[in-house]
């Protein structure tokens, strides 16, 4: 399987374990921001948000748990066990590493929000979009 067809996969099998949870609403929101906060603050800023954010809203923690999980998918990262690791893996990264971090972040968290917009049916607001169609 090539790399793009494992990050895909990795990303769809994260979202689609959020189905069921009460909160995917935010957890879709959340994600939806994501590919943004990582262009327009960088990414140890944006996975720093998650991981602050994450002691009140617990689905900011599934979202960085889920980056996580699509990057090693795609072995963007090896040997990070959870969120907290990645970010500290992150800031630790000299340039060449973190250019290939956000790349692949970029990449990975937009199949997440791809997934979520078609699995989990979330618009960017946190709304059920099937309730929108008519």
């Amino acid at each position: 399987m090539i790399r793009s067809h494992r990050v895909a996969t990795a990303a769809y099998q994260c979202v689609e374990a959020r189905h069921s949870e009460a909160n995917k609403q935010k957890y879709g929101a959340i994600a939806h921001k994501l590919p943004g906060m990582i262009l327009q603050n960088g990414l140890a800023q944006a996975t720093g948000f998650l991981l602050a954010k994450g002691s009140s809203a617990p689905e900011h923690l599934l979202v960085l748990d889920d980056l996580n999980t699509v990057l090693r998918a795609g072995r963007a990262l090896d040997d990070v066990a959870n969120g907290e690791d990645l970010h500290r893996e992150i800031i630790n990264a000299n340039l060449a590493q973190t250019l290939k971090y956000t790349r692949a972040a970029l990449e990975a968290s937009g199949w997440i929000k791809r997934y979520v917009q078609g699995v989990l049916r979330v618009t960017a607001t946190g709304d059920d979009s099937t309730e929108q169609e008519v």
